[in-house]
């Protein structure tokens, strides 16, 4: 293939891309067609190879072309870059000024992982090659205050929580304290939950509205008083709000 058709061959694959990745809905055959004047075989030639390698998926009944793994990895990636930059010093403010541990989590396959964490003192926040998983920390079932009811049954069915969630009590007890928490946007793990150590999240969301990490505080409890907890609440809070995008 001689150079200038290979080069129009990719710039009509990046048009492509552009059109269906800012499609919510996706997008059909006919529509990319329509928005790009390329004949249907050129058009459908590039949605089946770009489907094939994973930048787009084909969808049935009807057929639309949706936004793939690869393109929503690259979206996240530029996300978290842009969120991990805006969270370090905040995350640093708060583990040398309250003496505890700081971290950053987000949600991924109802798995709770820390993104990001400092310790007081350390010279900077720290990014494991592998997020940690949050599950012994228990802060993560907050990002249930956000999700639908099928979503909780099938977490309910995945992680059996009659068994695993003992603790809570009941399921009842704990969409009580998801409810506050997300009435509150803040929220102090019990003490029967986490044991030796006081545990806070408040939750930071996304231009869209959706919850995109949530922001931690971790201490043990016997370095702390009622009055400090409060404290800490109120410090975590205010930086849940203020990492949040805003209309």
């Amino acid at each position: 293939m001689p150079n200038y058709e290979l080069i129009q061959s990719i710039g009509r694959a990046l048009d492509i891309l552009e059109l269906v990745g800012n499609s919510e809905s996706g997008m059909s055959l006919h529509l990319v067609v329509t928005r790009t004047h390329l004949k249907t075989a050129t058009a459908h030639n590039i949605l089946r190879t770009l489907a094939a390698k994973g930048f787009l998926v084909k969808r049935r009944n009807p057929i639309r072309y949706q936004a793939g793994p690869i393109l929503l990895n690259i979206r996240r990636a530029q996300r978290d870059l842009e969120l991990f930059n805006r969270v370090r010093p905040v995350l640093m403010s708060l583990a040398n000024s309250l003496g505890g541990e700081a971290r950053l989590s987000e949600c991924v396959g109802m798995r709770s992982l820390g993104m990001l964490f400092v310790l007081p003192g350390q010279m900077g926040v720290m990014q494991p090659h592998l997020p940690q998983d949050m599950l012994p920390y228990g802060i993560g079932v907050v990002f249930q205050a956000y999700w639908s009811k099928s979503e909780i049954a099938e977490y309910d069915k995945k992680y059996n929580f009659a068994k695993n969630g003992k603790k809570w009590g009941s399921r009842q007890k704990l969409n009580r304290f998801l409810a506050e928490f997300k009435k509150r946007r803040v929220g102090m793990m019990p003490i029967r939950i986490t044991g030796d150590h006081f545990r806070v999240a408040a939750p930071i969301f996304s231009r869209d509205g959706k919850v995109a990490a949530i922001i931690c505080f971790i201490k043990p409890i016997e370095q702390t008083d009622a009055a400090f907890r409060d404290k800490c609440c109120q410090a975590v809070y205010q930086a849940g709000v203020a990492l949040s995008y805003h209309e």
